[in-house]
């Protein structure tokens, strides 16, 4: 098992041409208003981008890279957090981060600032939940949610329906709570409220950020019989992380939605800052 070892590789000069630059979107992903995390991140990202840590390599220990770069053990989990995101690097309990691409991964991902045009519904709908458990993450859970392996959750399974009950159900759910916040789990709101906002009201953690990927994909036999549709029916893969301003992730959630004809994801932007 090779580790990288400090003196960590100190960032490119500015003038110097990188053989595999940033793309826009993952620049994008990592420079909301350049936070010191995101900076952070894109260092590192750079350097992986650029060969200076090879894959199948070991970052520096979170102590390590949090008295390298100044910053806090919190700022650090958060950088890595947007390296995982990228798919260049996974996290293992007792072992480390482990450098597993030097290429970002290409799924498009939406970065959306607004928890209320993420969750929004044209009509109201309600949560029908099918099962309940408490699951601690191993390596492929945990990356399916974007959470640390060997964290704990508790993991509801449901169907959203419209308000007219006559029509298919909307989407089926894996919803993923921390398991620092079970008490929402069990609270009869839930089918109408997101459990994100449970968690503020009642625990006064807030969200601080959202993010969300949506992928083209044929529906499993599982998902597509809850559904009522045929196995291998197109749909949409809506994954959704919601994080609190420290960076610990609350809530994890996946949607799976048939077509068109039941679902259509739609959102309003407004123009780029500076522009008319």
């Amino acid at each position: 098992m090779s580790r990288s070892k400090l003196p960590i590789r100190p960032s490119l000069p500015a003038r110097e041409a990188r053989s595999a630059p940033l793309s826009p979107a993952v620049s994008q992903l990592l420079s909301s208003a350049q936070p010191r995390y995101a900076s952070v991140a894109a260092t590192l990202a750079g350097e992986i981008l650029d060969k200076g840590r090879p894959v199948g390599s070991l970052l520096p220990t979170e102590q390590e890279l949090a008295e390298h770069f100044a910053v806090s053990r919190s700022t650090i989990r958060q950088a890595l957090r947007r390296l995982r995101e990228l798919g260049l690097v996974a996290g293992a309990q007792g072992v480390g981060t482990r450098v597993i691409a030097d290429q970002p991964r290409s799924d498009y991902v939406l970065a959306v600032r607004s928890v209320t045009d993420v969750m929004g519904y044209a009509t109201p709908t309600r949560l029908e939940l099918l099962s309940r458990e408490t699951v601690t993450a191993d390596a492929a859970h945990a990356a399916r949610i974007g959470a640390e392996a060997g964290s704990r959750w508790v993991h509801l399974r449901g169907l959203r329906w419209p308000e007219d009950r006559s029509r298919p159900p909307i989407s089926v759910v894996d919803l993923h709570v921390a398991a620092e916040f079970a008490a929402v789990t069990t609270l009869p709101e839930l089918v109408t409220t997101p459990a994100y906002r449970l968690i503020g009201q009642r625990m006064g953690v807030a969200v601080a950020e959202v993010l969300q990927e949506i992928t083209a994909i044929s529906l499993p036999a599982a998902v597509a019989e809850l559904l009522a549709v045929p196995a291998g029916s197109p749909g949409l893969h809506i994954r959704r992380r919601f994080l609190a301003a420290d960076g610990r992730l609350l809530e994890a959630t996946e949607n799976h939605h048939a077509a068109a004809d039941r679902f259509a994801y739609a959102l309003r932007l407004g123009a780029p800052e500076g522009e008319g």
